[in-house]
């Protein structure tokens, strides 16, 4: 493929410049460069989000074709490097886009190329959803790498709640009649979680930590905190039991006389929106280029693509780097650098082309995937 070894040249500058999520100056300057020297029209930031780029070809832009959104991710994990593997990832959206624009004189599409930063922290595709970035596209396609071969990359849905707690000072010896204890708050709120656990619907968790419960242990704490991780298979549940647990701290702040406040640190992220049509044409695409798709296994990652999957059918399928290596880990960040980085890079390429050339020829299957994804949506 004429477009590959450019792919590896973004992938292998990405591997040894990697940028956490919120700091890719560095990783989106090189990309919007690379992209314009290849004829793209390229503006960045895009709709004031930091970091962020929009890329078509300028002679597609008064077609009125329908329009393709090819995302590309390229945020690194602190001092860990492109453990998610978006290295890879985003150079194969790159060549994938580059390789129909090629090949094709006048493709039934406009392949545009969207850049999001800040997948792993700050969410900015629900940023970018929200200004109405992706109104006008009938479908986004990404990739994510990985151990094995997964024609949808499943995720749950997951927020965060701040807890903090206030209470009064005291000497625990002198005079503790005086105060009000903010890690009892604190403590009673967790034995409430526990107490809620049972009768949590299948796929919720609740997850914390103490970040803050007193200095000495002679003085009665005057503030604490709790921060918590809520997880479940779909939004609205994740929503639901948000403000169960909010429910829990307000109560446990009455019953132990102190006062409380909270707050979320991050956005709520959204479930990749199952679609058993797209899951099925992502199969045939591995299987055609003798991929061997892995059966679904339970995944319990979270990413804002599942926003974007509320508004717009996405396609997201995980890619193999042909090592076993988890996620997250160094290994998988270093193993970004070499030949399974490539391969990865490589297939993916090839899965993106045939899905995006499969749904431009037969616009019957767009039709389909877009029946399931409304019945999903309107499913209780």
């Amino acid at each position: 493929m004429e477009y590959l070894p450019l792919g590896y040249q973004i992938l292998d500058w990405m591997n040894e410049h990697p940028e956490s999520s919120g700091n890719e100056k560095k990783t989106v300057a090189f990309l919007v460069k690379t992209l314009k020297e290849n004829g793209y029209t390229v503006t960045s930031p895009v709709k004031r989000i930091k970091h962020s780029f929009w890329a078509r070809k300028a002679e597609d832009q008064k077609k009125g074709k329908p329009k393709v959104a090819i995302l590309c991710e390229y945020d690194a994990i602190e001092d860990q490097g492109h453990s998610l593997g978006h290295s890879a990832s985003c150079a194969a959206s790159i060549v994938c886009a580059l390789a129909l624009e090629a090949a094709y004189e006048d493709f039934p599409f406009q392949i545009d190329i969207i850049g999001t930063p800040n997948e792993e922290v700050g969410g900015a595709k629900i940023a970018m959803l929200t200004k109405g970035m992706f109104d006008s596209y009938i479908f986004a396609i990404l990739t994510q790498m990985g151990p094995y071969n997964y024609p949808c990359f499943k995720t749950v849905a997951a927020s965060d709640l701040y807890v903090h707690y206030y209470g009064k000072s005291a000497h625990a010896s002198i005079n503790p009649w005086e105060g009000i204890n903010a890690l009892n708050g604190v403590q009673l709120f967790f034995h409430a979680l526990d107490m809620l656990r049972p009768q949590l619907e299948l796929g919720c968790q609740v997850n914390g930590i103490i970040t803050e419960g007193g200095k000495i242990p002679n003085e009665i704490p005057k503030q604490a905190s709790a921060y918590i991780y809520l997880r479940a298979n779909r939004y609205q549940q994740v929503l639901k039991l948000k403000e169960r647990v909010e429910n829990c701290a307000k109560g446990c702040a009455i019953a132990t006389e102190n006062q409380y406040t909270n707050e979320q640190l991050n956005p709520t992220y959204a479930e990749i929106v199952p679609n058993p049509v797209i899951e099925q044409l992502v199969f045939k695409s591995m299987t055609e280029l003798g991929i061997t798709p892995n059966q679904q296994q339970i995944l319990t990652y979270s990413t804002d693509v599942g926003n974007v999957s509320l508004a717009i059918p996405v396609f997201c399928p995980m890619i193999s780097i042909g090592k076993e290596d988890a996620l997250y880990s160094a290994e998988f960040a270093e193993d970004m650098k070499t030949e399974a980085g490539r391969l990865g890079m490589k297939n993916a390429v090839g899965v993106m082309v045939k899905i995006i050339i499969e749904l431009a020829y037969h616009p019957q299957q767009l039709t389909k995937i877009r029946a399931e994804h409304d019945a999903y949506l309107y499913r209780k």
